[in-house]
């Protein structure tokens, strides 16, 4: 029995020692992450959207003056008595009123199409990218 605790506290001896060495051991830091560079994509001009802008806006600038035509079209065929000319009249007040319609809907579709062009549609080539070194094979993707 005696040497039964003999043993027991010999290998409890030991244990602390290991466990006090390993306490105490040297902290190693884990080598840092290797930084890579991410490339960025060569800038490109936009000028499909820029133009797109500028036609929009000018379209909807021009729709007001077109629309104030057909208002006064409509004014005069409103006046008009003679009954051969009010046909005519009225065809001149539909048809400038659509001009303008069709201005500022295709001014609005132009502005919309350029603010896609210019924020939301990305070229195909810099959505995904594959990067192979002697030591490293870097996919990146982005959305």
């Amino acid at each position: 029995m005696r040497q039964r605790r003999i043993a027991a506290s010999v290998r409890a001896a030991l244990a602390s020692a290991a466990l006090i060495g390993a306490v105490c051991a040297e902290a190693r830091a884990a080598p840092a992450f290797e930084l890579v560079e991410r490339a960025r994509p060569p800038h490109t001009r936009h000028l499909a959207a820029y133009a797109c802008a500028l036609a929009g806006a000018g379209l909807i600038g021009a729709s007001f003056p077109l629309a104030d035509e057909a208002n006064r079209r409509y004014a005069a065929y409103e006046a008009e008595s003679d009954p051969t000319r009010i046909t005519a009249r009225w065809d001149a007040t539909v048809r400038a009123d659509h001009v303008a319609s069709a201005a500022l809907l295709t001014g609005e579709g132009l502005l919309v199409t350029a603010t896609w062009l210019r924020f939301v549609h990305h070229p195909a080539s810099t959505r995904v990218a594959i990067g192979i070194t002697p030591s490293r094979c870097v996919v990146a993707c982005s959305f």
